[in-house]
Parts: C-alpha cells; sequence; structure tokens
C-alpha cells in the first residue's frame, strides 16, 4: 500500500509500509519489525535521484518575524540552554538531519551527504523544514535576536530524503520508507556522524502497520537504525503529531502507530510539551515515547536566509513551528552535548542519560512512565551534568505516602461543652425560681 507524502507544515508524513505481525488487541500497541539486514542490503546504498521526480511548486518565501527578533515573544521556551554548555557546546560533533535538505545558510556549519530526492544536493532544501530543524539543533547565536541552537558548536550533515514541493509517478510528495532506510543507512556510515535526527513521521492504523505487504521495507529501515545505533549513532525520532491522517492515541484506544519512533530501542523517541510544560495535545501519544521536550520554535532559519517562523505547503498554507520536530531537534541538540563529552560511551548509553536526567512533569511519579511525555520533559544541563538519575527506567518509583489517618473526632471537647452546657442551664434555671418565689 503507498500513500504520497501529505504537505509539509511542521511533521514530515512519508508514505510507508507495515510488516507482518498479530494485530494487537485494543490500546495495545503492535510489535515493531524484526531487523532485515538482507532487504537492507538489497538497497542501493549511494544517493540518487526518485524516478520521474520534479518539482511541482515554486519553493516558497520564509514568514519574516513581526518583531525585532528580541522581543519576549521570541525567547525560545524552556532552559535556557547556555546552561548546558558546561563541557563544550558540541565541537567535533556531527548530527545529521535526515530531512527536506538543509540549506547553506551562514549560522550553521553544514556539509552536503546527498540528496535522495532529486540525486542533486543535500544542501537544496526547497521545503524548509530541514533548515528550521537544524537550526533548533545548532544555529549560531547572532546580536540581533534570540536564536541560538542547543549545540551551536556541532556540524550538520544535510541528507534530502523527502519533499512535499517534488512529485512523482505515484503523485505530489516524493519520500517513503525505502528511501529512509538507504539515507539513514548512509548517514550513519558518514565518518563523524554521532547523532541522527529524524524529525519525520509515518502515521499507520495499528491494521496497517501489521499488514505484511511490505514488510521487507520496515525491515530494512528497523536494520538500518539498528545498524546505526551499533555503530554508536544516537538516533533520536520524532513522535508524530496528531492531525489528518494521524488519529489521536486518547480514551485508552491505539489509533496511530508513528514510524520510525515506533521501533522501540534503536531509537529515542521524542514526544512535545508546550510553554508551559504540559502535553501538548497535539503530540502524539503511545508507548514509543521516552522523553518530551518543547515543541515550539518562536523563529528558526529559513532555508533562504535570514529567520522564519513558520513553514509554507506547496498550496500555500502556512503553520507554526510547533510539534515533535522541533522537540526532536532539541533532543538532538542534547545528545550531541553528550556525545562530545563522552565520544567513547554508546549510543544506547547516551539516550538513556537524557532520559534519566529528564525532569517528570507535576503528577508523574519519578521513575513512571506517561505515553505523552515519556519519563519527562528534557533537561540538557542535568545530563551534561551527570546529575544522579531523576527518573527512568531504572529508578524504583516511590509508593506514595499512605493518607494520615483520620484524626479521632473530639468528643472530648464536645462532651466537656455539653456538660458546661448542662450546668449552666441548671444554675440559669436556679436563679429563675429564686426570683419567681421573692416577687
Amino acid at each position: 500500500m503507498t500513500r504520497a507524502p501529505l504537505a509539509l507544515t511542521v511533521l514530515l508524513v512519508l508514505a510507508l509500509a507495515a510488516p507482518a505481525h498479530a494485530a494487537p488487541g485494543p490500546g495495545a500497541a503492535p510489535t515493531p519489525p524484526l531487523a532485515d539486514p538482507a532487504a537492507l542490503a538489497a538497497l542501493d546504498p549511494d544517493p540518487d535521484a526518485v524516478p520521474g521526480a520534479r518539482r511541482l511548486a515554486p519553493c516558497p518565501e520564509p514568514l519574516a518575524p513581526a518583531t525585532t527578533g528580541l522581543a519576549v515573544a521570541d525567547l525560545p521556551p524552556g532552559p535556557d540552554p547556555a546552561a548546558a554548555w558546561t563541557a563544550g557546546r558540541g565541537e567535533g560533533q556531527v548530527v545529521a538531519v535526515v530531512d527536506t535538505g538543509v540549506a547553506a545558510v551562514p549560522r550553521i556549519d553544514v556539509q552536503d551527504g546527498g540528496d535522495f530526492v532529486a540525486g542533486d544536493s543535500g544542501l537544496d532544501d526547497c521545503d524548509g523544514h530541514g533548515t528550521a530543524v537544524a537550526g533548533v539543533i545548532a544555529a549560531a547565536p547572532a546580536p540581533d535576536d534570540l536564536l541560538v541552537g542547543v549545540a551551536p558548536g556541532a556540524r550538520v550533515l544535510a541528507v534530502r530524503q523527502t519533499s512535499a514541493f517534488w512529485g512523482g509517478p505515484d503523485g505530489p510528495g516524493v519520500g517513503d520508507v525505502t528511501t529512509l532506510a538507504r539515507a539513514v543507512r548512509h548517514a550513519a556510515q558518514t565518518p563523524g556522524v554521532g547523532v541522527l535526527a529524524l524529525a519525520l513521521t509515518a502515521c499507520r492504523t495499528p491494521a496497517e502497520a501489521t499488514d505484511p505487504a511490505a514488510a521487507p521495507a520496515l525491515g530494512a529501515l528497523r536494520a538500518a537504525l539498528r545498524q546505526a545505533a551499533d555503530r554508536g549513532v544516537v538516533v533520536v525520532a520524532a513522535a508524530g503529531n496528531t492531525g489528518p491522517g494521524c488519529a489521536p492515541n486518547t480514551g485508552g484506544e491505539l489509533r496511530s502507530v508513528p514510524v520510525p519512533a515506533w521501533f522501540g530501542d534503536d531509537v529515542l523517541a521524542v514526544g512535545a510539551v508546550d510553554d508551559a510544560g504540559a502535553p501538548d495535545p497535539s503530540s502524539l501519544a503511545g508507548p514509543w515515547v521516552d522523553i518530551a521536550a518543547p515543541g515550539r520554535a518562536p523563529t528558526s532559519l529559513a532555508a533562504r536566509g535570514g529567520l522564519t517562523t513558520g513553514l509554507a505547503g506547496p498550496d500555500g498554507a502556512t503553520a507554526p513551528l510547533v510539534g515533535t520536530s522541533f522537540a526532536a531537534a532539541r533532543v538532538a541538540g542534547a545528545a550531541a552535548l553528550l556525545r562530545a563529552q563522552e565520544p567513547e560511551t554508546p549510543a544506547r548509553e547516551i539516550a538513556a542519560a537524557l532520559v534519566r536526567s529528564a525532569a517528570p512533569p507535576p503528577g508523574l511519579v519519578p521513575g513512571t512512565r506517561d505515553d505523552a511525555v515519556g519519563y519527562g520533559v528534557l533537561d540538557a544541563a542535568a545530563a551534561v551534568r551527570g546529575d544522579p538519575p531523576r527518573t527512568g527506567p531504572e529508578v524504583t518509583p516511590e509508593t506514595p505516602p499512605a493518607p494520615p489517618a483520620p484524626s479521632a473526632p473530639p468528643y472530648g471537647w464536645i462532651a466537656g461543652g455539653a456538660l458546661l452546657l448542662l450546668g449552666a442551664l441548671a444554675v440559669a434555671a436556679a436563679v429563675r425560681r429564686r426570683r419567681g418565689g421573692t416577687s
């Protein structure tokens, strides 16, 4: 079954198919596919054009900020990124952004990682999504605005894998699970890459996720992700946004499964919170979510220069920079900071360090996981400091203290008061009788 990608706004939706697995019961997530190294090995390793791909619409202009860039509204949500720079700003690290490409704009140290859309350059970003994601990860600070990446010392490897502004024989949109598997493998095998940012997802119903028709494709993608993690690359994936074609998982019913965030230990799946730290209602919840981060970026870098406050699709519709794409970008930046500090640490341990240093939101007991925010909200500074585990699977949830036993009813003072009252009544009656006898 093939679907064309939806118009790109704040999260990419790719055409994916799913492996053969038993369909889950209501509320249960299907088992992710097994890695299929043979299926991955059968795919061409080098970037090339999608057959018949062509651009369908002109590239949009950025949505310029209405303010000077130094207003309170321009301040990114969450902690100050500089609080996590005690051991550096990610120098020496390469973060691969597999997305719509990343433009060679002045405030990012970016290198071409290949193009799986037109076979041209990963530095060609018509959609603007990949450049905006890269800005949240690694934008260098500037004196005239408040934008700065989580790891501004890191380099970005730009890999173009999808675009809503291109189309092929199957219709508008380019990018599917096969090209994603190839792009992931290609990026992970590039020397120096330590973090892989996948600010994209494909939303499937549980029935579609257990369809055997394209098991080899998903198996190849799982193999590419497994190989990346085994090579020491921290794979960070957006949990996905709800909307048309991606129903929310609410009311105890699992309606949507995101790929590749669904793939368990091979990826660090990231949900989004709003500016107040509460779960963003558009963030796709599910048992795959490991951690959350603020999902709103007031501004980021525009593919055609300057800053942008949103993205435009081929139809002209615009959307702000909000969603799990930008939450995942923040976590990828934090992973780069940790990787720079501990370059020999296995990828899965870097991911675990980010999880155990996360801040559980109010009401979430440390050591317990929530389908919306995972174990808590990203705290990059705590992860860099190596603070004692705050939460995560290895933390035993504390049993809430039993409520205090209700105090004994104050029968004593009630009884004493009654006796005093009775005594007073008796005295009053005696006085009345005495007065009645002498009048």
